[in-house]
Parts: C-alpha cells; structure tokens; sequence
C-alpha cells in the first residue's frame, strides 16, 4: 500500500504535516476531505523513504503483548482482520500502529499475515515472519503465535541478563575513569600551583603525581585525537567490515571473564531458537539458515552454517556439531539423545534452560565478586592519590611544629 506525505490545513488554522497509508492518492483525499481538513500539497513517498520510516525498533515486550493479545483472539474466533485493527487502535509506538494498520490493509486486501509483515522487514525479522507463515500453513496460528510470544520473552530475558553482567563493571570503571580525569585536569594543578610558592622538596610519590598531571594536560589535544582516531577506525574494522567482525566475535568469546558466558547465552538462543522453529515443522535447513541469522555472533553464524552444509550432504547433526568444534560435548549429546528419540526439540528447550541457568548464576556471581573487589581497587587508587597531594601538608604542618 502506497504512503503518501501532505500537508493539510486544519478548521482551526493548524497545519499539519505527517505520512498516511491509502490505496490511491483519491482515497487519501477523500478521508482527509472527511476530517474537514484542507489539502495544500500531497505527494506519494518514495520507496527509499517509505522504507526509512520503518527502520526503528519495536519493543521486545510489545512484541511478545501484540503475539499474546492477536493468540488469544483468534483462538476465541476473533476474524483476524478484525483482531489485527482491535489491537492495533491500542498500541501507542505511532512505528508499530502505522505498520499494523498497513497490514490490516493488506489483510484485508486477500494478503495472508505473514506477507504483511514481510513488507517491513525493519520491524519484523525473517525468524519472526517464517514462524507465523509456518503456523498459517499448518493452521496452528494461534499457538504459533503463543509459542512465538514465549521465544521472545525468553530470549529478552537471556538478553537483559548479559547485559547486566556487563554493565555494572562497565559503569564503575567508566566513573572510575572521569573521577580521575577531574583529579588530574583540575584537582591536581591547584595544589601545585599552591606548592610551587613554599619552594619545598616534595615528596616523590607527590612529584611521580604531578608529572602524570602535566604530562596529560601538556598532551591533552594529541589524547583527544588518537583516542578520536583509534575509536573511528576501530569501529569502522570491526563493525563495519566481516572480517573485523569476525574477528571481535572471536576475542569476546574466547575473553577470560565474560568470554565462557556470551558463549553460554549464543548456546542457549541457538538451542531456544532452533527448537521453536522445529517445534512448528520448519525444515532443518531453513531453520539452521534462520538460527545463523539471529545469532548475533559471527563465529557461531560460520559454525551453524557449516553445520547446514554438513547435514545437507548427508552428515548426522550430533556428527555436525561436534566437526565445528565450538558446541560443547554436552549440547552435542543432548542432541544426539534428541535425534534418536524423536524428542529434539523438547532436549533443545532443556539445553536452552540449562544454559540460561549457567548465564543467570554468572551474573549473580559475578555481581557479588565484583563489587568488592572494584571498590576496593578503586579505593585503594584513589587514596593514594589523595595521599599524593596532602603528605606535603602534613610534612608542612610536622616542621612547624618542631619549629
């Protein structure tokens, strides 16, 4: 369905300027011409521009809300077109409601949903869609969808506990960081300033401060640059380029620390994901194809393509695994215990909740080990700063009083 920009007078004297859906420029006047608006310009988009104002983000969680309102209505018998413009008059993302609102349309139109939701492949991933046409197919929409609102909900889950792994280190490091950028740049030169003019020794762990001071304000352009310099061109390798990617993708799961954890959640959205998709009678091939793409790592998305190759030329998927030599011995007999049984998606999903399980224990651990060990470190640095700029005046204060 074409999108049309005007521009339209109001009754009251308002302007109003916006995008709308309509099936021909005639009909888009004609509901306009209904609101008591008074066109001044209309003109189709253009599909560069039709395409860009759909490429935001949807909400994890109004996702999951709009799978388990549109289950549940057509599931009560709800017809689906009328489901689809219940639901979407109470969304209130205007990116969400607009896209729902053209797929109405196309619904309506004799289009099937998961053709709608093709059109905005900035919305809805192709893992999203191919679930939903696979449960048109099969006329199992509404647990498809059920099942659909579960996967993402689970996979919003594993996300949001990475993230707070990561994030508090992250956070206290940075403060860390400008806390001493303030010491250096402005605490620092006063007291020197206010030692200069005693024309005392100063003590050497107070010089060894002042110098790292002035050797970071005389230096300050030239940090700033670098730092600009490295940052630009570090992103630009490895986020912009496969090869920088790839790279990346493989010091994160092979750090220390965080590294056996990422690795664990890339475990458990493979395993999450490929079960839903095989749950629903998607073939192993294009599930796998789908898996790789909502990854999210390109050393697992290299892995679980081989893996593709490896089962299309005749090879067993336990066998396959194992040859990537990144899946671990457990997920490997898991599957291995699911292909023999017929059971393989239900041993994915355990694996899936094994591994979730793994993610959320680290974070509580590592939240617990890890505060105190940064506040101490942290502490201990700042605190010999601070010892740095007062031991002159405590050195001041013990002469005068043995004078």
């Amino acid at each position: 369905m074409p999108t049309y920009n005007y521009v339209a007078k109001a009754a009251s004297g308002k302007y109003i300027k916006t995008q709308e859906f309509a099936l021909s420029e005639y009909e888009l006047k004609t509901r306009l011409a209904r609101k008591n608006l008074t066109i001044i310009s209309i003109k189709e988009a253009s599909q560069a521009m039709r395409a860009s104002i759909f490429r935001g983000r949807i909400k994890t969680s109004e996702l999951v809300l709009f799978c388990k309102q549109l289950a549940t209505m057509v599931k009560g018998g709800v017809p689906l077109l009328r489901a689809i413009n219940s639901i979407s008059g109470e969304i209130k993302n205007p990116m969400f409601r607009s896209a729902l609102e053209e797929i109405g349309h196309l619904v309506k139109g004799g289009e099937s949903l998961s053709a709608g939701f093709k059109k905005f492949p900035g919305l809805f991933s192709p893992l999203f869609t191919s679930i939903v046409e696979a449960g048109e197919k099969v006329g199992s929409l509404d647990t498809m969808l059920e099942r659909l609102g579960a996967y993402l909900l689970a996979r919003d889950r594993l996300n949001k506990k990475v993230i707070a792994a990561i994030t508090y280190p992250a956070f206290v490091v940075v403060f860390f960081a400008v806390a001493m950028a303030v010491i250096t740049l402005f605490l620092v030169p006063r007291f020197k300033a206010i030692y200069s003019g005693f024309g005392a020794n100063l003590p050497f762990i107070t010089q060894i401060v002042f110098s790292i001071s002035d050797m970071v304000i005389t230096n300050i352009w030239s940090v700033i640059i670098v730092t600009s310099v490295i940052a630009f061109f570090s992103y630009k390798y490895f986020f912009k380029s496969a090869r920088g990617r790839r790279v990346l993708d493989s010091i994160i799961i092979k750090m220390p620390v965080l590294g056996p954890v990422i690795k664990d959640a890339a475990l458990s959205k493979f395993s999450r994901t490929l079960a839903t998709l095989l749950s629903q009678g998607i073939p192993i091939a294009v599930s796998l194809d789908l898996v790789s793409k909502a990854s999210g790592n390109v050393v697992i998305e290299e892995a679980i393509n081989k893996i593709k190759s490896l089962i299309m030329d005749g090879e067993s998927m336990p066998e396959a695994l194992r040859k990537t030599q990144i899946f671990p011995p457990l997920m490997i007999q898991m599957v291995m215990v699911g292909v023999e049984s017929g059971s393989l998606p239900e041993l994915l999903d355990k694996t899936a909740d094994f591994y979730e399980d793994r993610v959320a224990d680290f974070v509580a651990t590592i939240t617990t080990l890890i505060e105190p060990i940064l506040i101490v470190s942290l502490g201990i640095i700042v605190g010999i700063v601070i010892i740095a700029l007062y031991m002159p005046i405590f050195k001041l204060s013990q002469a005068a009083s043995g004078k």
